[in-house]
């Protein structure tokens, strides 16, 4: 029980922006039309800024283009399992297989990583390395899949420019450069760079609230169409802590020994619910597919928080 009592008081602040999310939301203090504001400055400015600082200070090794490859062809077989599953389960509902695959690990990731084990920072690099390989996965893979399920362009040329122009991926490549070349040592001691760094840390120090209070804003459950969903996010859950606990046994531990800290990065991010882009790409889809799958990532969303909390409780023994 004491675990518990530290877990929760740990995890409070989370679930306490959350709720001024939903009260903000019932209240009517914010309207939906502000909502894609703050999260278009989480992901081109606050994100960003962390990333670029995460990256700039990491020292990169070569054992981790192993885990690139390993997560994004691992979100390439979740995709097709999805593919084959999804009209099983849902078969009206042409989006379904993309809740099988990929990880919200930019608008909720991060800042649960951050808050527990970022350490003021210095830890960041570890969940940042295991998000690399995913996120390439949703720019290309999951892009493609959705924008030919919506009926949009899906033309290789579209998506090389929507991941060039990203601010996301421009902070974490230049963050990389910095970081394995030196270049961020060096440019620590050329007068004025301090006041950028501090600039750039109080920009990522915004992340964290501004994410749980987006997540409290736009969670929604329709409590009678809840079943499917609830069986997927179960099935999904399950299927991911089992790949999370084989990743960690046999390639982050034996083959590569890396720092126990991948191996908490690597069960934070199978814990998280499928990316939230999803809708995005929703175009001219039914009435029915959008409840099932914003229903999905929902209830999602709070089970991870949950799964988050008892992956707490466990490292705390």
């Amino acid at each position: 029980m004491t675990y518990w009592v530290e877990v929760i008081i740990r995890a409070l602040p989370i679930f306490l922006l959350i709720g001024l999310g939903m009260i903000l939301r019932k209240t009517k203090t914010i309207s939906e039309n502000t909502i894609p504001e703050i999260k278009k400055l989480i992901v081109h400015v606050t994100l960003p800024a962390m990333l670029l600082l995460t990256f700039a200070k990491t020292r990169f090794r070569a054992e981790y283009g192993i885990i690139f490859l390993i997560m994004f062809l691992f979100c390439c077989l979740m995709l097709f399992a999805g593919i084959r599953i999804g009209p099983k389960i849902s078969p009206k509902n042409r989006f379904y297989p993309a809740l099988f695959t990929g990880f919200e690990a930019g608008m909720m990731g991060y800042a649960l990583f951050s808050v527990f084990f970022g350490g003021d920072g210095e830890n960041n690099y570890a969940f940042a390395v295991v998000d690399i390989g995913q996120v390439l996965f949703v720019f290309f893979v999951l892009a493609l899949f959705l924008r030919k399920k919506s009926g949009s362009d899906a033309s290789l040329l579209g998506l090389l420019k929507g991941f060039a122009l990203s601010p996301i991926i421009i902070c974490i490549l230049t963050g990389i450069l910095l970081g394995s070349t030196g270049l961020y040592d060096s440019l620590e001691k050329v007068p004025g760079i301090g006041a950028v760094e501090e600039t750039l840390i109080l920009l990522g120090a915004m992340t964290q609230p501004l994410i749980c209070l987006v997540i409290g804003y736009d969670l929604r459950f329709r409590f009678s169409r809840l079943l499917r969903p609830l069986l997927t996010v179960l099935g999904r859950l399950a299927v991911m802590i089992l790949a999370a606990f084989l990743i960690n046994t046999l390639v982050i531990d034996r083959l590569l020994g890396l720092e126990p800290i991948f191996q908490v990065a690597v069960f934070t991010m199978f814990i998280l619910p499928p990316p939230f882009v999803i809708p995005v790409y929703f175009g001219k889809a039914s009435d029915l597919e959008k409840e099932e799958i914003l229903d999905t990532l929902s209830l999602h969303t709070v089970a991870s928080l949950f799964g988050f909390m008892l992956l707490l409780s466990v490292l705390m023994r």
